[in-house]
């Protein structure tokens, strides 16, 4: 059996359709469990009322906003509490799956690589790219240091950025977005860094880890980087396999909005910083000088 563990915050339609893909397209033994991650604009009564009479369901609230890493946790530890599964997949609510067979290759995966942490081929649908495996490196001890002495001063400095977003939106520039080639990785990948959007933890991972599957010392950002680190330094092995697809329906600004950009630029900012100090004080209780 197999949960999917989807955490829900404030966009109701979004995470209705994440969760119809699953019923609808995926076929065999699974539940379903939604978080909502104390959503201030009331959608947890939407998603009650939705699947008060769906058995294969469940609707979860938590009492204050935990962040993603904590979040998902909440979602993850019920899963493998309540259902004992043989896989726990904990995806975004702005994906869906549309193969019919992906249990059935989540199976075949573990079969023949037994992973503890697999994530499938992620296509961006805005972007027009494929996000797994991660073309960016592992960050160093070092690169954080330096990030977090960057991030430090953007954050002294955040009443600036208003102003840099003012300019930005007077200059009529569209979004800042890199592009992107096709980037499609059509064989398995062992030891890679993956995309924190969705991940498929095995019983080798879960038996390990009952109830968190996140560094809990995030409230955002740096997911990917950590558990990636974690699953190094415990030698539990991480894959990424193409035979499972999921589309990720990500955001994407067309144009600049100078007082939204601005506030989530300065959140960013923020949270950033805050992980990567929680990133460098867990290898220092790691010994990792």
């Amino acid at each position: 059996m197999v949960c999917f563990v989807i955490l829900h915050y404030m966009a109701l339609d979004e995470t209705i359709l994440c969760v119809e893909s699953i019923r609808d397209s995926v076929e065999g033994e699974k539940k379903i469990i939604i978080v909502d991650n104390c959503s201030p604009n009331g959608t947890i009564k939407g998603l009650e009322e939705h699947y008060q009479d769906a058995a294969d369901v469940d609707v979860l609230e938590t009492v204050e906003n935990l962040g993603f890493a904590k979040g998902n946790n909440f979602g993850y530890a019920y899963a493998v509490r309540e259902y004992d599964p043989d896989f726990v997949v904990v995806m975004n609510n702005d994906m869906e799956i549309r193969q019919k067979d992906f249990i059935a290759q989540i199976f075949a995966s573990f079969e023949e690589y037994r992973f503890a942490v697999m994530g499938p081929d992620i296509y961006s649908t805005k972007k027009k790219y494929h996000q797994n495996p991660q073309t960016r490196k592992m960050p160093t001890r070092r690169d954080l240091e330096k990030s977090c002495r960057s991030l430090t001063i953007k954050n002294n400095l955040r009443f600036l950025i208003p102003l840099k977003w003012r300019i930005l939106e007077l200059m009529h520039k569209q979004s800042v977005l890199e592009k992107r080639a096709e980037n499609y990785v059509d064989h398995v990948v062992e030891d890679p860094l993956l995309h924190g959007s969705c991940y498929v933890f095995s019983k080798v991972f879960t038996e390990n880890h009952p109830t968190a599957c996140f560094f809990d010392g995030t409230f955002m950002y740096l997911e990917a980087e950590i558990l990636c680190y974690q699953c190094r330094r415990d030698q539990e092995k991480m894959i990424y396999d193409p035979r499972l697809r999921v589309d990720h329906h990500e955001d994407v600004a067309t144009d600049l909005e100078y007082h939204k950009q601005s506030v989530k630029s300065i959140f960013t900012v923020k949270c950033l910083l805050q992980s990567t100090k929680a990133f460098l004080a867990l290898m220092d209780r790691d010994g990792n000088a």
